[in-house]
């Protein structure tokens, strides 16, 4: 094991880290709800040493891995010049930038350093090891438990949108997956966090009328990070967050008649400002903007498809690069986004554990196909915008990866900001439709 990355002398710290952030925790934790979540954030931390511990003595390397190893040299340069130090981490890559760095402070990961969407990863987590001693274990502790705040918030979310705590906790909290590659070191772990924060934010702000600066700081952030490392997922994000907004004022409407009628105008006005917010964005998204995002998909797919990624892969069929082409392979690649991959797709334990987990997803789904009445989904969705969210932000979300990430070692990860949206749709709208005398979710 290179001694850059793990000390033994590191496992002598690690409990002096848990007491901490424990301690800290059961200080902020909501006096009637510390016992979930105690409980929510142990999952989390127990989830993020089985990650370090895999990539660590497994794997022997990975993504997180050079994360902290990009990250690293920053820190001992900041001893020594801190200005420069600081102004080389928040700029971007450039000659002069990585001439600062020598065999005392070491060198960051010239591929990492270079690609701004990685590299923001290695930012994130720079002053995280500054109270981390450098050191990768004790680092990845502490962002497994700031980043606890997105799924603690998105809880709140679906609590108070629903008041079924059980139902909050279960997709909120306690998916496997996320709780496994959704809370090391990785980009997964900051922009799931983030996109988790960007809902809290948009519901109490904007739905609930609740105004905080606190809030809108962190909403903020949570929008520049996603932006910054995976911009896809505001793409995603944004066609539900306007849907939502625009069906909210008419959902507390009695008459059904005037609500039908409104469905034409509300999917068109949503649908529209999508539009011209994505345009508004496209100098932000880059490489996902409307003129390149159809052959930044195509490439991607490629790419995924080779051998080097040890065959671990499916196909979704020719794609003509034309807007009915594409369209025409969203069923094929919108089941490859949520339930990939099923049990006949296993190959190792990772695969295995996620298959189980879909599995219990194309049950449950199935249980609302079989008993499917059309017209009182139509009004559930009606009365819940909320609902209407997540069901066009897991859609829109699955289809992208199914479409652009045709491997599964891939997918396991990419798909985590989509499961707790997924998880709470289900489960409520199994909830709801046992139950005759209730169409709404909102308290």
């Amino acid at each position: 094991m290179n001694s850059d990355i793990f000390q033994f002398w590191e496992l002598l710290i690690m409990p002096i880290y848990l007491a901490l952030i424990m301690g800290v925790a059961y200080v902020v934790a909501p006096k009637d709800e510390r016992t979930l979540f105690m409980w929510a954030l142990s999952a989390r931390i127990a989830g993020a040493l089985l990650f370090a511990s895999i990539y660590l003595f497994y794997y022997g390397g990975g993504d997180t891995i050079a994360y902290y190893l990009t990250a690293k040299p920053f820190i001992s340069l900041m001893f020594d010049r801190p200005l420069e130090a600081i102004d080389a981490l928040f700029s971007a890559y450039s000659k002069e930038n990585y001439a600062l760095f020598d065999q005392n402070t070491g060198y960051p990961l010239k591929y990492i350093y270079v690609d701004n969407q990685t590299f923001t990863v290695s930012r994130v987590i720079s002053p995280i090891l500054l109270i981390s001693l450098n050191r990768y274990l004790p680092a990845t502790l502490v962002l497994c438990a700031l980043s606890f705040i997105g799924p603690w918030k998105l809880y709140e979310v679906f609590k108070d949108a629903f008041s079924n705590k059980r139902i909050a906790a279960i997709a909120a909290l306690f998916i496997p997956s996320v709780l496994f590659w959704g809370t090391g070191i990785s980009k997964d772990t900051v922009t799931f966090t983030s996109a988790a924060y960007l809902v809290y934010g948009f519901y109490f702000t904007v739905i609930k009328r609740q105004v905080k600066l606190g809030r809108l700081i962190g909403s903020g952030i949570a929008l520049y990070l996603i932006l910054a490392i995976k911009p896809y997922i505001f793409i995603a994000l944004l066609p539900g967050i306007f849907l939502w907004l625009m069906s909210a004022p008419f959902s507390k409407v009695k008459s059904n008649f005037v609500r039908r009628f409104t469905i034409p105008f509300i999917a068109i006005m949503s649908s529209l400002l999508f539009i011209f917010a994505f345009q508004q964005f496209n100098e932000l998204l880059g490489d996902y903007s409307a003129d390149q995002i159809l052959e930044k998909a195509l490439i991607t797919q490629e790419d995924l498809k080779r051998d080097y990624y040890g065959g671990n892969s499916f196909d979704i069929g020719e794609v003509d690069p034309s807007f009915l082409g594409v369209l025409s392979k969203f069923p094929i690649a919108t089941f490859y986004g949520l339930y990939a991959p099923t049990i006949f797709d296993v190959r190792n334990i990772v695969m295995l554990f996620s298959a189980l987990e879909n599995t219990i997803l194309i049950y449950l789904t199935l249980r609302i196909l079989f008993g499917f009445k059309f017209r009182r989904l139509a009004m559930i969705m009606l009365d819940s915008p909320i609902l209407s969210f997540c069901l066009v932000f897991t859609l829109l979300f699955a289809f992208s990866i199914g479409f652009t990430t045709p491997n599964y070692g891939a997918m396991v990860r990419f798909k985590i900001p989509l499961l707790p949206f997924f998880v709470f749709y289900l489960l409520v709208i199994q909830k709801l439709l046992s139950n005759p005398k209730r169409n709404t979710i909102e308290n």
